[in-house]
């Protein structure tokens, strides 16, 4: 079972990230997949903040804090990209 949700969720992530760089792909299905990325790594970082303030351990405050500077990066470079 752990297996077929990792192919499912690795499909998922794969295909909203492939979907949101291409021009062949509807305006519509592009946002859709850009919010499907944004929830999941968003989600992602609410839970490491969440487990290291309430463990206090600062290595997992960092590692959620770093993995959302990279996704704020990463949208900006798409949407500088796709404005030209």
């Amino acid at each position: 079972m752990e297996i077929i949700l990792e192919i499912l969720f690795d499909l998922i992530v794969d295909g909203s990230l492939e979907a949101v760089g291409e021009k062949k792909v509807p305006l519509f299905l592009r946002i859709l997949a850009a919010i499907i990325l944004f929830v999941v790594f968003g989600g992602l970082v609410g839970v490491l903040l969440y487990i290291g303030i309430s463990d206090k351990n600062w290595i997992i405050i960092i590692f959620g804090v770093l993995i959302a500077a990279f996704e704020v990066t990463g949208i900006w470079k798409t949407v500088k990209k796709h404005r030209k």
